[in-house]
């Protein structure tokens, strides 16, 4: 085999190329995925035979929901649904750099002003959600993250959108035009898909699956009607999420279905159940 050697400058110039000729685009599970909340689950253990109440973290409810020495209650979901907490919380993991495995690439997307998706098991408003994510953006992107944000925004979107906007307007314009949000145990969740949500949160898999075909469905809507030009030679999504039942069933989906659905869609999930990332491609048949 014939080795080719290229230099460093040469081997970025067709990275970028490479880069800049997929549109890449992401699904991100919130909790212990990009930031890790201080949000607590309020739930009951079972102790020699007594229910006893306690709080426990969205990573320890990723593992105990499946545990039967441990159950809901009425309230067990109270401040997943307060869209005030969800800002105050975030705020609060942010400023203690409570960073969780797929930050780094939530920062990518963003900064490229990538098609994203936000697909969380809480009750908030998607509102609420999109305020969590310029709050985000205002904390913890730095000036030059910033600044690349603001040329890919305006380099992506139609300057007759852009045109003599400041970074603030611009953010809102990239968050409407390229960013869903999906909070599966909202009331707006269940209105728009048709769906019983009073339990979401607590068995979480079949609406995420619900909200990631919506997002494709949308994202190829959008290439249609904005990238006619051949832009993109190829489009690739990515999935992470840290539960593993939802990755499971997420992994399965685009098996068996999305795949054969979209066909010219590259799927790759990330689960970040260990705290790191493990990758899962969907390989076409």
């Amino acid at each position: 085999m014939k080795k080719i050697i290229i230099t460093e400058s040469q081997y970025l110039r067709i990275r970028k190329s490479l880069l800049e000729s997929k549109l890449r685009s992401y699904v991100f599970d919130w909790d212990d995925n990009i930031l890790r909340m201080p949000t607590k689950v309020n739930m009951e253990k079972n102790e020699n035979g007594n229910w006893v109440p306690v709080k426990v973290t969205t990573e320890e409810f990723a593992h105990f929901r499946s545990d039967p020495n441990y159950r809901l209650v009425s309230d067990s979901f109270k401040d997943f649904r307060d869209n005030k907490s969800f800002l105050v919380d975030a705020e609060k993991a942010i400023h203690n750099n409570s960073f969780a495995p797929s930050y780094k690439k939530f920062i990518e997307a963003l900064t490229y002003a990538s098609h994203f998706a936000i697909n969380t098991a809480r009750g908030h408003s998607p509102e609420t959600l999109k305020k969590g994510v310029k709050l985000f953006i205002k904390m913890v992107l730095d000036e030059n993250q910033k600044r690349t944000m603001f040329n890919n925004i305006k380099k992506e979107l139609p300057s007759s959108l852009t045109k003599e906007l400041n970074f603030s307007q611009l953010v809102d314009l990239y968050l409407d035009e390229r960013g869903e949000f999906y909070p599966v145990s909202s009331e707006e969740f269940g209105k728009e898909f048709g769906l019983e949500v009073s339990g979401g949160a607590a068995n979480p898999e079949h609406a995420k699956k619900v909200a990631i075909e919506d997002f494709v469905k949308k994202l190829l809507d959008a290439v249609k009607k904005h990238m006619v030009n051949n832009k993109y030679k190829k489009i690739s999504l990515g999935f992470s999420d840290d539960d593993k039942k939802n990755v499971k069933a997420a992994e399965d989906f685009v098996r068996d279905e999305l795949s054969k659905m979209y066909p010219e869609v590259h799927f790759v999930i990330y689960d970040t159940s260990e705290g790191g990332k493990r990758k899962i491609v969907i390989e076409k048949e």
